[in-house]
């Protein structure tokens, strides 16, 4: 392993987390020798500074809970990223509770914010379905709501 490779390494991750797949393309691209690659990314493995289950966990909680995404666009990009959709479908099963919480509140802001406007309810329900949320998730969102009137 060259200093080199590990430097630039240590310098790419540090911007923004990668995955190893991510990481080990980007080395290749520049020119790297395969051997430094391998050495270079089993040293930062021993490190934990790539970690292929944390990268996924922080992305699902960060894309659901900030920026209120569904789980079929996070596993969509997660796989983009070259991480193993084995690992992501774990990883959302065990988040599930969680992940079911944040979509309710998503599905809910989007039905008030659409309701403030006067839209038809049929209207409502569409656009929310438009942004890959599932129907069952909304029809539980509306019968909570009824329920609390």
């Amino acid at each position: 392993m060259t200093t080199k490779c590990l430097q630039f390494s240590l310098n790419y991750i540090s911007r923004y987390p990668k995955t190893e797949k991510e990481l080990t393309i980007h080395l290749f691209k520049k020119w790297f020798m395969s051997s430094e690659v391998d050495a270079t990314i089993k040293k930062l493995k021993e490190l934990w500074y790539i970690n292929d289950e944390n990268f996924v966990q922080s992305y699902i909680n960060s894309e659901i809970s900030n920026k209120w995404k569904p789980t079929i666009v996070i596993k969509q990009k997660l796989i983009q990223k070259w991480v193993d959709s084995n690992l992501i479908d774990k990883l959302i099963r065990t988040n599930t509770q969680d992940i079911q919480e944040w979509i309710y509140k998503k599905i809910k802001k989007e039905m008030q914010d659409y309701k403030r406007k006067w839209i038809d309810w049929f209207d409502i329900i569409q656009k929310i379905m438009r942004k890959w949320y599932k129907l069952e998730d909304i029809k539980t969102v509306i019968e909570k709501n009824n329920q609390n009137y």
